[in-house]
């Protein structure tokens, strides 16, 4: 058997997407091109997605409306029908509806699993399409950056790679109930349980994030804050949380009671702001890019900490309220 038919025998695909007509069509022929299995999962799209898909002669799976709607379901529902169809399988790439694989992917990464046997999880490297075309992208393209590492830390990885189907299966999936944060959620049980979680160098695709505004960035932040409380129960995002909670929460309003009771001088201690970006950009992250783009990511660190504190607190609201978690969708 040659490595083509290894690897469609070992590895399928699970897409998922909500409303991604603009961009389904390039990924979904990338993975066929691959010859793999795949399924498309669709979250009640109310474009033409399902129907594109399908004109590609691609299995897709609609989520019913009863039960949530939202990513993790989408794995988990892709993931068990490919198996059920698929039991030989021995890996599953999990690719959001916005990504291009690159071609030489699945076998790097298949191979990579077959030669690393205590690896439950690995992914690569994600460029963002048009990353000059606005600073929105740019930060996106920063943001998919991960350093190569053989020990990733569970909250430092995004939600595509490939995942060993007995890592899955064994770890029982993607937790439903959460509607962000989920990824880190399982790589934290994963690692637990004794997986290794590794980051290659290599290339693994093309990101469109569709960024345009203001809105949609702040929007994005606020769905990372939400997914920061949503992973304390696990121990996820530990650090995150208390970052957004402190300068996005807990100095901005103290200042603001401060001034009010005090005086107007207790302004100045927002320098605070501007020093701790100049400490972003000195520091080690993102060194391989260039000064203005590491500019921009200190700023946009602190920038989001407020929207990452507004979208903890509106996890807090629903839980007291006892509401019933929504997808937050930023495009």
């Amino acid at each position: 058997m040659d490595n083509k038919d290894l690897l469609i025998r070992n590895v399928a695909v699970v897409v998922i997407g909500r409303n991604e007509a603009a961009r389904l069509q390039s990924t979904l022929q990338a993975v066929l091109m691959a010859g793999v299995p795949l399924i498309y999962v669709d979250s009640q799209s109310k474009d033409n997605s399902v129907e594109l898909a399908r004109s590609l002669d691609v299995e897709v799976l609609t989520l019913s409306e009863d039960k949530p709607v939202n990513a993790s379901r989408a794995r988990n529902e892709g993931a068990r029908a490919l198996i059920s169809k698929f039991p030989q399988l021995s890996c599953i790439q999990f690719l959001d509806g916005d990504t291009v694989l690159n071609a030489d992917w699945l076998a790097t990464a298949f191979m990579y699993m077959e030669s690393n046997p205590s690896v439950g999880f690995v992914c690569g490297q994600l460029r963002e399409k048009d990353r000059d075309e606005n600073i929105y992208r740019r930060l996106c393209d920063m943001e998919w950056r991960w350093e190569a590492t053989k020990d990733a830390e569970p909250c430092r990885i995004g939600g595509m790679g490939m995942m060993r189907l007995s890592a899955y299966v064994s770890s029982s999936g993607y937790d439903e109930s959460l509607i962000a944060g989920a990824d880190p959620e399982l790589y934290a049980r994963l690692a637990k349980a004794g997986w290794a979680l590794h980051v290659l160098q290599d290339a693994m695709g093309i990101h469109d994030s569709g960024m345009q505004s203001f809105q949609q960035w702040w929007t994005r932040n606020l769905k990372s804050g939400f997914g920061f409380a949503n992973g304390q129960s696990t121990g996820a995002w530990g650090r995150e949380r208390r970052s957004a909670i402190l300068w996005g929460g807990f100095i901005p309003l103290s200042l603001i009671i401060i001034t009010m009771l005090m005086s107007s001088w207790a302004l100045l201690l927002l320098l605070v702001y501007p020093l701790n970006v100049y400490r972003i950009w000195i520091s080690p992250a993102k060194k391989g890019f260039s000064q203005n783009d590491r500019w921009l990511y200190a700023s946009a660190c602190m920038a989001s900490k407020v929207s990452q504190f507004m979208g903890i607190v509106k996890y807090y609201w629903r839980n007291y309220m006892k509401q019933t978690a929504s997808v937050i969708q930023y495009k």
